[in-house]
């Protein structure tokens, strides 16, 4: 086999870890999504041990998610043919748009519905840290700050 040949092959393994990687992203994130509003109404409600539950999975999902992230960085730079010094989403739309016509149009759709769910977690996660973080705050105000709340006047 030629040398040729032989990164070619390497290249078409590459690709093909690289749509299975994002196919397990699509449906990840979908649960990651689940567990974000899991958290959220747990903490609307005040159930502590529903929480740390929840954080557990979360954390647990987030580092699979975070492991797949870093190959999938590896593997577009084995693919695609850019300077060193371009930006991944550079290296992504680049590897893209080399991809065959037949298999272009698909992996560019199922690329930008990963990108949509990554910032849509970021959003719900956002969301719950102010959630959170207010309820701690006034937690705060309640234990300490205002301690003469029933001082009588």
């Amino acid at each position: 086999m030629s040398t040729q040949q032989g990164g070619q092959q390497g290249r078409e393994q590459a690709l093909q870890r690289l749509a299975l990687g994002v196919q397990a992203d699509l449906n990840d994130y979908g649960s990651l999504q689940v567990l974000l509003q899991t958290q959220f109404e747990a903490a609307l409600r005040h159930q502590t041990a529903g929480l740390a539950q929840v954080a557990d999975e979360i954390t647990a999902l987030c580092q699979i998610l975070q492991a797949r992230r870093l190959e999938r960085v590896t593997l577009v730079a084995q693919c695609a043919e850019l300077a060193r010094d371009a930006s991944p989403q550079e290296k992504v739309e680049a590897l893209l748009a080399h991809l065959p016509s037949a298999y272009r149009g698909a992996a560019q759709a199922i690329w930008h519905k990963l990108q949509a769910l990554v910032h849509e977690c970021k959003a719900l996660n956002v969301r719950n840290c102010t959630l959170l973080m207010d309820q701690h705050e006034i937690m705060q105000r309640v234990l300490n700050d205002e301690s003469d709340i029933y001082v009588p006047l």
